[in-house]
């Protein structure tokens, strides 16, 4: 395996030693350089090749759009993840315009972002497989479950996935849609706010949805439990369900799911505001 080069852009330096940390761990191959602005990247990247930039978005002087669109002029080749704790719609549209390769939404989890890093770079030891042990009986009830869910919503696609990506079930037409991104992008976001509300009422079994109307389809997300995400698309007409009827079937198919997936490995949360920085990278192995 050949040496992998990977710039780490961010203005507070304990998440630069938490998440160098994480991919020293890796192996030697991985050979990590650090910064504290997007002006000291460029410099970087003028004076060294760099196979990836994972950047901050709020940053001073320059931000993290702004160093990817001068990456984009400089290095148009170097894939570069961006990480923020204000996701937006503009943001994350200017973002995928610029070829990001992959938007995470603080706080992170350290094993999901070590897995998007690696996938990015191209490791090929990262596995490709789903990694629940589901068996086929418990995976025809989620899909027939699934099935009713569609047709009593009217979706014209949804799809069951976890944070990181890795897709558990998924039925109509997904053939235009980024599952994995999508999943790993909306992921960040129910977790945001699952543990914002989670901060306000201490509800830890609490449903968290997200919505989106476009002129053209509406989009759904909601947690299933704390691992996994539920996303539906559904095409916007006269005969389009409404949001409460919407919210109320897909609800009721949360509180039948989360039992039925209770056996599923839990992802580890390590969040990068965790008040225990300097033991975060000795934890996640």
């Amino acid at each position: 395996m050949g040496s992998k080069r990977v710039l780490i852009v961010d203005d507070e330096e304990p998440i630069l030693i938490v998440l160098k940390n994480s991919l020293t761990k890796l192996g030697p191959d991985y050979q990590v350089t650090t910064v504290n602005s997007g002006l000291v990247a460029l410099d970087q990247i003028v004076a060294q090749p760099f196979d990836l930039v994972v950047t901050d978005y709020s940053m001073a002087q320059m931000d993290g759009l702004e160093l990817l669109a001068a990456i984009r002029y400089a290095q148009p080749e170097i894939r570069v993840i961006m990480m923020t704790a204000y996701g937006a719609d503009d943001l994350e549209q200017e973002a995928r315009r610029l070829q990001i390769y992959r938007y995470l939404t603080k706080p992170l989890d350290i094993n999901v972002f070590r897995r998007v890093v690696q996938e990015a770079l191209g490791d090929e030891t990262v596995s490709q497989q789903e990694p629940f042990a589901i068996s086929d009986d418990r995976r025809h009830q989620i899909n027939q479950i699934l099935l009713q869910l569609a047709k009593d919503v009217s979706a014209r696609c949804l799809f069951l996935a976890d944070v990181r990506g890795h897709i558990v079930a998924h039925l109509g037409n997904t053939d235009h849609i980024p599952m994995t991104e999508t999943a790993s992008w909306l992921g960040g976001s129910i977790t945001t706010l699952s543990e914002t509300g989670r901060a306000l009422d201490g509800d830890q079994q609490a449903i968290s949805l997200i919505y989106r109307e476009s002129k053209r389809a509406y989009l759904y997300a909601l947690n299933i439990g704390p691992k996994l995400i539920l996303v539906m698309v559904i095409d916007r007409g006269q005969d389009s369900s409404r949001m409460g009827t919407v919210w109320t079937y897909a609800q009721q198919v949360a509180l039948t799911l989360v039992p039925m997936l209770a056996g599923v490995e839990p992802i580890n949360l390590q969040q990068l505001f965790d008040p225990r920085l300097d033991q975060i990278g000795q934890r996640d192995n």
